[in-house]
């Protein structure tokens, strides 16, 4: 699973801010609204936030898996093998 590089969204950030700046401080009239950029990173930052909770989440949930299934692994390990002699 990939996920979202902090480097990545910092960049497009920064980048979208940029072209916010530009927009305000150019004389000419863009078709684009300075607003609209504004709107757009804060979208864009609440959605990475979302993503940073999902991710936060399915770390613990792949952690309490993983310590379920050693748990349930030594349980039957030794079971298993009391089994196999009994039965021989």
């Amino acid at each position: 699973m990939q996920g979202i590089e902090p480097k990545i969204h910092t960049s497009l950030i920064e980048r979208m801010k940029y072209y916010s700046d530009l927009m305000k401080n150019s004389k000419h009239e863009c078709l684009a609204n300075p607003e609209d950029a504004h709107h757009m990173m804060i979208e864009l930052n609440e959605l990475y936030e979302d993503y940073l909770n999902q991710k936060r989440n399915l770390e613990k949930s792949i952690k309490k898996y993983r310590e379920f299934y050693q748990g349930q692994q030594k349980l039957l390990t030794p079971r298993i093998r009391q089994l196999k002699r009994t039965r021989k």
